[in-house]
């Protein structure tokens, strides 16, 4: 089972960072809901397993309204690079 694959399931909100989050420095993400989620195919800009979200929130402001790939695992994976942030009532 790859790193981040159980956080989230379709429908859920995810938050997905670009970079570690570190004092001193803005951190840098997007959250959307996930549309999709395991392999996705290199024709579709994959060829690794991840979540496909619709994004909602850019801190760049430039991927809202796009389908963005967050992938299960990285080389540079960490503890909290993708959180589930749906809220549940």
């Amino acid at each position: 089972m790859l790193k981040c694959e159980n956080i989230a399931n379709i429908g859920d909100t995810i938050r997905a960072y670009d970079f570690q989050p570190m004092e001193g420095r803005v951190d840098k993400f997007v959250e959307g809901v996930v549309v999709e989620k395991g392999f996705v195919p290199a024709t579709m800009g994959g060829g690794y397993s991840a979540f496909v979200i619709k994004v909602t929130k850019d801190t760049d402001g430039d991927r809202i309204g796009t389908g963005v790939l967050v992938p299960f695992e990285t080389t540079f994976d960490y503890d909290g690079r993708v959180v589930n942030i749906t809220e549940r009532v």
